[in-house]
């Protein structure tokens, strides 16, 4: 177990050296096609996954990405549906063909860091909206997957440097 955690930073380094279009193929497709992807990435990272439960289907819900650094992409992958969604700019992201009824599993990876690989913020927030309603905004509008990494502090876990976040929705 202690050596894993080893290669698991060895291989975000690499990972962070290497070009933008290494990183997207290589993270995406190992959650895409890595049946164990998910529970090793609890397991390495030592993190609980965020869990939401939305009620009323998935008409209007939505991830709206409200913070991202200058020039970084990051990648959401939904692993039911085997979908992913690249993100540069701040916007929102339509859930509807992307989610199953059930439990849902998302992982958020940064794909692109431009300039300085040791700064990247990204922020989401779960919202949903239904023709006039009101807008309802999930996790009392807390971000529900965000990642901050500055190079200048300490890293706490390796999610924090790896910039990935676990998150379940559950539909019903």
């Amino acid at each position: 177990m202690k050596y894993t955690k080893y290669l698991f930073i060895i291989f975000i380094i690499i990972l962070s050296v290497c070009k933008t279009s290494f990183a997207i193929g290589k993270i995406v497709d190992y959650f895409l096609n890595n049946q164990n992807a998910w529970n090793n990435t609890k397991r390495i990272t030592d993190s609980t996954p965020a869990k939401v439960v939305v009620e009323d289907g998935l008409e209007g819900l939505r991830l709206e990405l409200t913070d991202l650094t200058d020039g970084d992409e990051v990648a959401l992958v939904f692993l039911e549906t085997k979908k992913v969604e690249k993100m540069k700019r701040k916007g929102l992201c339509n859930l509807n063909d992307k989610l199953i009824l059930g439990k849902n599993r998302i992982v958020s990876v940064i794909t692109r860091n431009h300039g300085n690989r040791k700064k990247f913020h990204y922020k989401f927030i779960l919202k949903k909206s239904v023709s006039h309603a009101p807008v309802t905004i999930y996790n009392d509008g807390d971000a529900i997957l965000e990642s901050n990494y500055d190079g200048s502090t300490a890293v706490v876990n390796d999610s924090d440097l790896s910039g990935i976040n676990l998150l379940e929705i559950e539909v019903r």
